[in-house]
């Protein structure tokens, strides 16, 4: 492998329902009753597309009105923002030292999320990692095509200059390994604990499945 493309929120940066807290926030910030019958149902649809764009998300729990969609969308940003300003925000155990070992071994690192960029660039200063990954992509950096569209991960390789077949893919989510695969991306890693089981990441394409992200060295053969 040349280079490893890693998922943000799940996968490198610890969730434990911060996510899901902010959905919650943008979708009363589009008055959406979270007591009301259709609550339950919205909340499984927003499980299960974990890691698509953040807009997408919003726009298709909210029947296509895209205006409330951003408006659901500023307020979920700015909770997250919050959150990282608080310290609340912290990466996954091990994944900085993972992330250190592959740089090391001369694998450029690049983080992807469905997340807007300016709410990515905010995260991922908190994590304390500007200078510790090599490039960052957004759906937002590509005309909001988010995972499993793989437009995101070809601009990754493109900046890196990096041939899909000398790539290495991680994240927890059906989209990232969806998209992973529709890339043409070598090796697709899916992480357990995540926002989907393994059976799922499985049927989506996975490679090789692992505990953390804290594991992909070794399973790459390099010194972790």
């Amino acid at each position: 492998m040349r280079a490893a493309i890693l998922d943000l929120a799940g996968t490198t940066m610890a969730d434990d329902g911060l996510v899901l807290d902010a959905v919650r926030v943008g979708l009363r910030a589009a008055r959406v009753r979270l007591d009301g019958p259709r609550y339950p149902a919205l909340d499984r649809q927003a499980r299960a597309t974990m890691d698509r764009s953040t807009l997408t998300v919003f726009g298709e729990l909210l029947d296509g009105d895209m205006y409330r969609a951003r408006r659901a969308e500023g307020a979920f940003a700015r909770f997250l923002a919050d959150a990282a300003a608080e310290g609340r925000v912290h990466e996954v155990d091990g994944a900085g030292e993972a992330v250190d070992a592959l740089r090391d071994a001369g694998l450029p690192v690049v983080i992807v999320t469905g997340f807007p960029s300016s709410l990515r660039d905010v995260l991922i200063e908190a994590l304390g990692w500007t200078a510790r990954v090599d490039a960052l992509f957004s759906p937002t950096d590509v005309g909001g095509r988010g995972l499993p569209d793989p437009a995101l991960l070809q601009a990754a390789l493109k900046r890196c200059d990096l041939a899909a077949e000398h790539v290495a893919l991680a994240g927890d989510a059906t989209a990232d390994i969806e998209g992973a695969v529709r890339a043409g991306v070598a090796l697709t890693v899916a992480v357990r604990g995540g926002a989907h089981s393994e059976s799922r990441l499985r049927a989506a394409g996975a490679d090789a499945v692992i505990d953390s992200v804290a594991d992909l060295p070794s399973l790459l053969g390099l010194p972790s």
